[in-house]
């Protein structure tokens, strides 16, 4: 067979993405077909490991998939029928190119960083395309191998199961609600409502009161809780959210989620520290087992916390905390405009780059009414160790282009709050202390009561962590709570809307979603 044979940019109207991976890879088989079987029977027919990757490829809307990504009609109608004779490259050659997308989007994101606007270096871009079908050709059970490259945790295999039910559930009864019930205040304890009756009905509730009702006050606290919303029994926006969200509004979340979790290299090491940022949580792992587990605080709406992978390489204790631009020039800029002493309650200092150097000023020394965005940064604010400090007394050392860490506070009350997303970016801990002592637990000689001795010298001080730890900072509206139920829970930054449109744009999803609000 000639191997320019193998060059083909369209098969029977489907576009081949991967054509010089093809035909670098039948160069090196000498343009022996793989996937097609012509030996024996007329017509060709494809071997019985492609006929079971081609059955895989059309029932991958259970992954979130769209066979059509995949040439799945095609392939399937020459399963059916037998390849046409004399067409057997063009066969082999849309075959291969399936295997090569659909391996690469099973292994990594399905769209790019840059369209997603999500950190570019942080995430699997799937397996290079000239691998594939090299390790593919050599698979014994290729389907098998396609089930492992994707997640293999519970919460996984249960977005699944729900993806599967709540699909067939919008087949069986399309005429259900799909719109949200909307309510702007909070429910309290003894407060009549219409609202209470369809809560009671979303709860499992038998009573018949649009009173707000003791019973129906434990019952919405265990849902709360489930949903990594504060257990206070108050019914505000958030936890309407999670009470009456739409099957679309569950869909798109589902799909999000389980993209999100393809994008994560594996195997993940065996020591690690997670933040999930919509749950508002810190997990520590130490040989693949949790041992810490805490409420943190994340970016506002308004100042997000980015989800990218990192690593920690040590603590610094006694910070200094330098105020950062996009506070300066939204918070603290227009503050001093009106009065130049208002940060003096934050014990803020303040130093002017000037040509021949940086010299330490007061406030009150600086006419703020002519400083303009564009001055600030020649302007530095910041805070010295002590009680004032924001970043509190222990801060992980975690360096990367978005500025973002953890680190303690000076306002422990903000954790009791429902909703935690209260930062400039920055993620704040509960327990800076047992978060120092994993991160430096591994060190020669080290013990809990160093910290003291290092915090009270109310100076700065860095300690290198013996072994880094890589850090993950997750968008993951979907994990199990400590019943083992799946919580599908609010998208904080509307993330979960705004990749399933960008999916469905790019003709990734198997169905069209007309509502994704």
């Amino acid at each position: 067979v000639n191997l320019s044979a193998f060059a083909i940019s369209v098969v029977d109207g489907e576009k081949i993405m991967h054509s010089a991976a093809i035909q670098k890879f039948y160069a090196e088989r000498n343009a022996a077909l793989v996937w097609v079987d012509k030996a024996t029977t007329q017509p060709a027919h494809f071997t019985d490991h492609a006929k079971e990757m081609i059955k895989a490829i059309t029932e991958s809307e259970s992954q979130g998939l769209n066979p059509d990504n995949y040439h799945s009609k095609t392939l399937e109608q020459w399963v059916e029928k037998g390849v046409p004779q004399g067409r057997e490259i063009d066969s082999e050659v849309l075959m291969s190119d399936a295997i090569i997308q659909i391996t690469r989007d099973l292994s990594g994101m399905r769209l790019s960083p840059a369209i997603l606007e999500e950190d570019n270096t942080s995430w699997s871009r799937g397996i290079d395309e000239d691998s594939v079908l090299p390790i593919m050709v050599g698979q014994s059970y290729p389907v098998v191998f396609w089930e492992q490259l994707v997640p293999q945790d519970e919460i996984y295999k249960r977005l699944q199961s729900e993806l599967k039910s709540l699909v067939q559930d919008l087949k069986d009864h399309p005429e259900g609600t799909n719109k949200p019930v909307v309510f702007a205040g909070t429910l309290k304890l003894g407060q009549r409502h219409p609202h209470i009756l369809k809560i009671r009905q979303v709860l499992g509730d038998d009573g018949t009161s649009d009173v707000y009702d003791d019973a129906l006050l434990e019952k919405v606290k265990i849902f709360q809780k489930k949903h990594g919303l504060a257990a206070d029994g108050l019914i505000g926006p958030r936890s309407f959210d999670a009470l009456f969200q739409t099957r679309t509004q569950k869909l798109v979340k589902i799909l999000a989620n389980l993209e999100r979790r393809r994008w994560v290299r594996r195997p993940m090491p065996s020591r690690y520290v997670a933040v999930n940022i919509p749950q508002m949580e810190l997990i520590a792992v130490d040989d693949n087992k949790t041992v810490l587990q805490m409420p943190v605080i994340v970016g506002r709406l308004t100042r997000p916390t980015m989800s990218f992978v990192d690593n920690i390489i040590g603590i610094r204790f006694n910070p200094y905390w330098y105020v950062p631009d996009t506070i300066k020039s939204q918070d603290y800029l227009p503050a001093l405009r009106k009065n130049p002493n208002a940060l003096e309650d934050h014990a803020i200092q303040f130093r002017i780059k000037t040509p021949e150097g940086t010299k330490s000023v007061a406030s009150t020394d600086i006419d703020w009414s002519k400083v303009t965005e564009g001055d600030l940064k020649n302007i530095q604010m910041f805070q010295g160790p002590g009680d004032d400090n924001a970043l509190g007394v222990i801060r992980v050392l975690m360096p990367n282009q978005y500025d973002i860490y953890l680190h303690d506070t000076n306002a422990p009350q903000l954790f009791a709050k429902d909703d935690r997303a209260l930062s400039s970016g920055c993620v704040r801990v509960s327990e800076p202390r047992r978060i120092a002592n994993f991160v430096l637990g591994k060190n020669d000689d080290w013990s809990d009561d160093k910290i003291d001795t290092y915090v009270g010298k109310q100076k700065l001080i860095e300690i290198p962590a013996k072994e880094e730890i890589p850090v993950y900072l997750f968008y993951y509206t979907a994990w199990l709570d400590d019943q083992d139920d799946l919580v599908i829970a609010n998208d904080l930054y509307g993330r979960d809307k705004k990749l399933v449109q960008l999916l469905q744009k790019y003709g990734k999803i198997p169905f069209h979603l007309e509502n994704t609000n």
